[in-house]
């Protein structure tokens, strides 16, 4: 027989629906955060230092748009795995997740929500939007930190639970 195709088949037989559901919303919440955050970067990195009009000139409509999708996989499979770890915590009588785990990601919601508000000021079209832009580097720093402290607090809750 083929080792890949019996890894293959052991694999399909480890895994049943929930599982593969929990593996699709972690891997869609993943590369939301990686198109959010890492345009925010490049933007900050790369387009910003020549000013507002080089982060958008004729693309704004575009990163407007996937910058609804990345928000929208983001709450949707964040909701999902919070109730997932949080189910397994209990099971088998568990204790649930401890009171730093909810305290923490309470922290990394907030932070979230702000990353998706930067990203979509920075994107919109109203005379708000053009106020923020006219500060762009600002907001693209404080977005990006905001990203930073994201990724440690989930390094800290993958710990936790």
């Amino acid at each position: 027989m083929n080792d890949g195709f019996a890894l293959h088949s052991l694999l399909v037989a480890q895994l049943n629906a929930n599982d593969i559901i929990n593996i699709a919303t972690r891997a869609l919440h993943v590369l939301a955060a990686i198109i959010l955050g890492g345009g925010l970067f490049y933007m900050k990195a790369v387009l910003a230092p020549k000013g507002a009009d080089a982060c958008f000139a004729d693309r704004r409509a575009i990163w407007a748009k996937w910058v609804g999708v990345a928000t929208f996989l983001l709450l949707a499979t964040g909701f999902y795995n919070f109730m997932v770890i949080r189910e397994a915590s209990k099971a088998d009588g568990g204790a649930g997740l401890p009171s730093t785990y909810h305290a923490l990601f309470g922290v990394k919601v907030l932070l979230g929500l702000g990353v998706m508000f930067i990203a979509s000021i920075l994107a919109g079209k109203t005379a708000a939007a053009d106020k923020f832009r006219a500060n762009i580097g600002k907001w693209l720093a404080f977005g990006w930190m905001a990203v930073v402290a994201i990724v440690v607090i989930a390094a800290v809750l993958r710990t936790l639970h």
